[in-house]
């Protein structure tokens, strides 16, 4: 094997895949517009509460940074869960990933309901779609 050859595998095998953009991820509870009070423009306003949120608490972090400095590119992910129960779910496999995925579930007050969580931007780590596979959380159906 030549040297030109062997520099030129060490340079492909040293590359990385591109990363993918920023998204953020909203996960809301799909039951609730079956609940009595709750519909279209209360569950937007839930996933208002929680994006803000998210990215309040995470405005130090470089992602966030990066997102919100580049407000014509922001990428956002919609999905519903079936209920309470598994979107509690995907919350404690955010928080026990090893790092912890930076999220904010949304609980409404003073009800003390969960209604909606946001990941902090991110690159779509596999950590974060295995966490959204086990819950059962899918892109949103009109």
């Amino acid at each position: 094997m030549s040297a030109a050859t062997t520099s030129n595998e060490t340079s492909k095998n040293s590359q990385k895949a591109p990363e993918q953009p920023l998204v953020m991820q909203i996960v809301v509870r799909r039951d609730l517009l079956d609940a009595e009070g709750w519909g279209f423009g209360p569950l937007m306003a839930q996933v208002a509460h929680a994006t803000a949120a998210a990215l309040h608490e995470t405005r130090d972090r470089p992602e966030t940074i990066e997102y919100l400095g580049n407000l014509t590119e922001m990428r956002k992910a919609v999905l519903q869960t079936a209920n309470e129960d598994s979107l509690k779910k995907l919350a404690n496999l955010l928080s026990s990933s090893t790092p912890p995925i930076p999220h904010h579930l949304w609980i409404e007050q003073p009800e003390n309901i969960p209604t909606c969580l946001a990941l902090a931007p991110n690159h779509r780590e596999s950590a974060i779609k295995k966490a959204l596979d086990k819950s059962g959380a899918r892109l949103w159906k009109g």
